[in-house]
């Protein structure tokens, strides 16, 4: 039985001498220190705790164990195999657990292991292939450096302080781990674990990185008789002293019975902190605190300390230290570091156009800033559209920012403008001492460009010999057609149209060129173009121009022009219209006379006329009877003579007719009788 322990033991001790182990992600639980032989009476410290074979059983088939460290004390009876978790055996909560291997009777000695759970200190760390990085402060100076990295693994170097390299290749989805060497004799096996989460050729890999909760590298063994036993100054716990952050590298005076403790924190990783407390003349204790946990008892003080919060991200922990309410804590004054910046959506837009402007600030420093004040900028040539142009803050906390403010502007006219900048001013711990305020600028918000459109009008006209907007033409003819398009003055550096077009429709009478280019035309410029005509058909046809174009920012826009010529090719049709001609006032009496004279029966005309013409004639007070019988005589002798000058005229006309039938006749004798006869009839 003897030798299969014995056994049993040089495997387990050859074990401890191995550095790098391979298992799966999820296998490696635990860093572990094996092979500690301790005398009764003996004990072994990790770091600030302390494991004590205190007794043994009559037979030696049990020990008792003794665990102390900042948590407080816990001891338990063990046989081998047995195990005492510290302090609390909830994996969540557990920081040692001390498993005894052998009881040798014969040397009085107990064999055991103490053992830490692993826990993250990187969550999905991307490394880029050739990087190297540290541990952060408060743990080994451990080296980590990518060499290489494919689609199924990557290699690791990790460079321990004593100088040992190890050479880790890792396939995706597996981790390795290295062990870290105490002394000659004892070793933390499993000390620093890398899991290999993804990674891709020639580029990097992405990585969990697990140490042990107790990180502790020193290993203390004591005989019995060699350790002293320290004064512990009973702790009186009246009020909390401090609770608020404090970063890594700060210390927080705490001054009590004339004596000034510092408590410095050392290093955070997530959800425990490292935390030292001394004074100018030697260091107390070195603390490893877990987030949320119980206060711990600083020993020979009436000082506790706990961590109830982690920030690994800004490098810093919500602190508490309980101690008596006459005790002074010098509060810690930190600088506020504000910047602002501006920003503009759009940076170029059409006159008339809001511009969006969003204001950031935020503080990167350690101190809240109290009592700011934002001022935003409004340039000459813009006018403010919201109601806000300033904001008041109360407080800004370190590493926080403000929600974007925001405020419109409009601009009101054309052209290239710088913003400005924008103005805070604020108070931070330090302004408490010197009740300075502080003023910061953003960096100003340039370029800003105000683009217009010109005014656009459109002139046409068709040639056909003369310029006129309606023409005449024959089927079959050519007219020209002028069109003109003109931009209204103003800035031709931000004023312009661009990819102009003019777009033509014409009825089926007229055929010509449809579309036509003018390109970029900026304000105060004149473009023309002239487009030939084909008339193929009668018609009144209407040409129709619409004008589409880009603005200076690219938006599309059309503008109908409607009709802007008109081509007339229908022939001029021949009209016969009787039109009244009177005769003037100074001809009438010969028109009159000329009138009656030409016809067969003048006397009712010419009753009608002198009835008309009496009304206007002045009547003599001595009427003389005679004269409208004078006046009928006279107008019936024109009558007459009238009729008889027609009745002469178609007589002369009659003898002329006989006459030339006379002489036309072709031969024979003359008929003597019937031309007597005819001209008697005459």
């Amino acid at each position: 039985m003897r030798k299969l322990v014995a056994l049993i033991l040089a495997v387990l001790v050859s074990l401890s001498a191995l550095h790098i182990g391979s298992v799966g992600a999820s296998d490696i639980k635990y860093a572990s220190v094996t092979g500690i032989s301790l005398p009764l009476g003996g004990s072994a410290q990790l770091g600030p705790y302390t494991v004590k074979f205190t007794d043994a059983s009559l037979d030696w088939s049990s020990v008792y164990l003794t665990i102390e460290g900042p948590d407080g004390k816990m001891s338990d009876v063990l046989k081998v195999g047995g195990s005492l978790a510290y302090p609390s055996t909830d994996p969540d909560k557990m920081l040692l657990n001390v498993s005894v291997l052998w009881i040798k009777s014969d040397s009085k000695s107990v064999l055991i292991t103490i053992s830490s759970p692993l826990t993250k200190l990187y969550s999905s760390k991307a490394i880029p292939v050739g990087t190297e990085f540290s541990l952060p402060t408060g743990f080994p100076p451990i080296k980590i450096k990518l060499q290489s990295a494919s689609d199924t693994d990557a290699t690791f170097t990790v460079t321990m302080p004593y100088g040992t390299t190890y050479t880790l290749e890792i396939p995706k989805g597996q981790s390795r781990s290295v062990s870290y060497k105490l002394d000659d004799t004892h070793t933390y096996v499993n000390y620093l674990s890398i899991e290999v989460v993804n990674t891709t050729k020639n580029s990097g890999a992405v990585i969990n990185l697990y140490v042990p909760r107790v990180a502790s590298t020193t290993l203390k063994i004591t005989a019995p008789g060699e350790e002293t036993s320290p004064t512990v100054t009973p702790v009186v716990e009246t009020t909390i002293l401090y609770n608020d952050i404090i970063y890594v590298g700060e210390r927080l005076p705490v001054k009590y019975n004339g004596t000034t403790y510092y408590f410095k924190l050392l290093s955070v990783i997530p959800d425990m902190a490292r935390v030292e407390v001394y004074t100018l003349n030697k260091t107390i204790a070195t603390y490893t605190l877990d987030a949320g946990d119980v206060p711990k008892a600083i020993p020979g003080t009436p000082f506790l300390v706990a961590i109830s919060k982690t920030q690994p991200d800004y490098k810093r922990a919500i602190l508490k230290v309980y101690g008596p309410i006459d005790a002074e804590v010098t509060p810690i004054l930190r600088s506020a570091k504000v910047v602002a910046n501006i920003t503009a959506v759009p940076k170029k837009v059409l006159l008339g156009q809001d511009i969006v402007l969003s204001i950031g600030v935020e503080n990167l420093g350690r101190g809240d800033a109290y009592q700011l004040n934002v001022a935003a900028p409004i340039p000459n040539g813009f006018q403010l559209v919201s109601m806000t142009k300033s904001w008041q803050i109360k407080n800004l906390p370190a590493f926080t920012k403000l929600p974007m403010l925001v405020y419109v502007l409009r601009p009101t006219k054309v052209g290239k403008f710088d913003i400005g900048k924008v103005l805070v001013t604020y108070y931070d711990d330090q302004s408490l001492e010197t009740g300075k305020m502080k003023t910061i600028y953003s960096a100003p918000l340039t370029d800003i460009e105000v683009y217009a459109i010109p005014k656009l009008s459109l002139n046409a006209l068709a040639y056909n010999g003369t310029w006129s907007n309606y023409v005449t033409a024959k089927v079959n003819s050519t007219v020209t057609l002028a069109l003109t398009v003109q931009a209204s003055k103003g800035n031709p550096t931000y004023e312009f149209i661009q990819n102009a077009t003019l777009v033509l429709t014409y009825p089926k009478a007229l055929k010509g060129q449809t579309v036509l280019n003018l390109g970029t035309i900026k304000a105060g410029e004149v473009k023309t173009v002239k487009v030939p005509l084909q008339v193929l058909g009668e018609n009144l046809s209407l040409v129709k121009a619409t004008l589409r174009y880009l603005d200076p920012l690219g938006n599309a826009h059309e503008v109908n022009f409607g009709t802007v010529a008109t081509v007339n090719s229908i022939p001029p049709e021949v009209i016969v219209k009787e039109v009244k001609v009177w005769p003037k006032p100074e001809e009438l009496p010969a028109y009159i006379n000329q009138t009656l004279a030409k016809m067969d029966n003048a006397t009712p005309i010419a009753e009608q006329i002198l009835t008309v013409a009496s009304a206007y004639v002045p009547q003599k007070k001595e009427s003389n009877p005679w004269k409208p019988l004078a006046i009928i005589f006279i107008l019936v002798t024109l009558v007459l003579a009238g009729v008889t000058y027609n009745y002469w005229r178609e007589l002369e006309a009659l003898k002329e007719k006989v006459l030339r039938k006379k002489q036309r006749r072709p031969g024979g004798l003359p008929k003597k009788d019937e031309e007597e006869a005819e001209i008697e009839l005459l």
